[in-house]
């Protein structure tokens, strides 16, 4: 995963994608969704999201990810929304990418009759740039902040319920 993040091109990561869906191919979705239950989350996500949903806030996973696995972590997490890479089921990749993060946000908002105003987003990576650009409270919890992003509160390795209490502050 740490040599797919470095992936820039946009040909490098189809490439990229389509090779890791042939080695998921023999095993099936279903059986590698198994496995996320192992899967180690940032600190306090459990409870920051509990807290938004207590709060009446809707919550979105948006993500460049496989979609089983992000429809998963939404199951697990009670998030409203989810969204991420599809593995179709003609075996080939719906692709989503970091720009599509902001339109799919932007088109839920629409949906929803609000505005940039009522986002909050949280990223570690440099595709999570335009998302945080479309919030009107952005955090960075990556460890270098990238440029470009000074309206963005920069908080390293962030617990992510200490990020809620900002948004619900």
């Amino acid at each position: 995963m740490d040599a797919f993040e470095l992936m820039r091109s946009r040909e490098e990561i189809i490439a990229g994608r389509d090779t890791m869906l042939q080695w998921y191919l023999p095993f099936g979705q279903a059986n590698l969704t198994r496995h996320l239950m192992e899967l180690r989350l940032a600190p306090g996500v459990k409870e920051g999201f509990a807290r938004l949903k207590k709060a009446g806030i809707k919550t979105a996973l948006v993500s460049i990810t496989w979609a089983f696995a992000v429809d998963w972590l939404a199951a697990e997490l009670e998030a409203d929304y989810a969204v991420g890479t599809g593995w179709q089921a003609d075996d080939t990749v719906r692709h989503f990418w970091p720009e599509d993060k902001a339109s799919y946000l932007d088109a839920l908002l629409s949906e929803l009759n609000l505005g940039p105003n009522a986002l909050a987003a949280t990223g570690d990576s440099w595709g999570d740039i335009p998302m945080l650009n479309l919030a009107s409270k952005s955090y960075f919890v990556g460890y270098d902040l990238p440029p470009g992003l000074s309206h963005v509160e920069h908080w390293p390795d962030a617990n992510i319920d200490r990020v809620v209490s900002s948004i619900l502050a």
